[in-house]
């Protein structure tokens, strides 16, 4: 059983702006779409108290690890179309599997993902045979599943919702916001984690599960990945104008 839980950028660059509130920022949801489904609920019913209408961010990382990448897809690809301003932040296994149905990554590289990164998972719910090489993929996908390729292709690298930027890994501490480099945005770890001085914005990101496996308030950053696959906890932070941030969770049932 599923339970809801309730606790207290350059110019070419794909960034979108919020100015208005409240903002749900999911964090990774790795394939774990009942969780999904759950938490949009528990958004809604959230958003239906302060009488607003939800606009969702997802951090990333929609796909691979967890058992049914392709209805989270389908979950967020209805989401953007029914939710105005909410938007979808390529995440670093997002960008491996654009990149293998764009049929940009050769046998090796798709080899890595699919048996090192998650990726049967996700091919396992999309077809019930795996490719033989890297160039069958698209054929094997695309026929029925091209929007889903259109909203990996069209995806953010960030986020700014007022003093918060929204990202899927961090960011360089050393460079300003308008020149992040993507891979940093879709990948970046320690020389972010590891950081406590004052950033331009306060980040707010998935990619590193907490070591709470909770929600984490840090001093400059905002962690939100707890460990979906894993942990079975989805979580998102909710940000309204001058508000304290604050969390919503679900959970599978102990």
């Amino acid at each position: 059983m599923l339970v809801p839980r309730l606790s207290m950028p350059n110019e070419n660059r794909r960034v979108s702006q919020f100015c208005v509130s409240p903002v749900y920022a999911i964090g990774d949801v790795h394939g774990m779409a009942s969780l999904l489904e759950l938490l949009l609920a528990t958004i809604d019913d959230d958003a239906h108290r302060c009488d607003a209408k939800p606009r969702v961010v997802f951090l990333g990382d929609i796909v691979d690890r967890g058992p049914d990448s392709r209805r989270a897809m389908e979950i967020v690809h209805a989401t953007l179309q029914e939710r105005e301003g909410s938007h979808f932040i390529l995440g670093n296994h997002d960008y491996l599997f654009r990149e293998a149905l764009n049929n940009h990554l050769g046998d090796p590289a798709l080899d890595h993902w699919l048996s090192g990164m998650g990726g049967k998972s996700t091919l396992r719910s999309y077809s019930h045979r795996m490719p033989g090489w890297a160039g069958e993929l698209p054929d094997l996908l695309l026929p029925r599943y091209s929007h889903h390729l259109a909203l990996l292709n069209r995806a953010a690298d960030m986020v700014i919702v007022n003093g918060y930027c929204l990202v899927h890994a961090g960011i360089d501490p050393k460079k300003p916001l308008a020149h992040q480099d993507e891979r940093d945005l879709r990948e970046i770890r320690e020389r972010f984690l590891d950081v406590s001085d004052p950033l331009e914005k306060v980040v707010v990101h998935g990619h590193t599960i907490t070591e709470s496996e909770l929600p984490e308030v840090h001093s400059n950053r905002i962690a939100i990945d707890t460990g979906a696959y894993r942990t079975g906890r989805l979580s998102a932070v909710v940000i309204a104008g001058n508000s304290e941030p604050r969390f919503l969770y679900v959970s599978h049932s102990d």
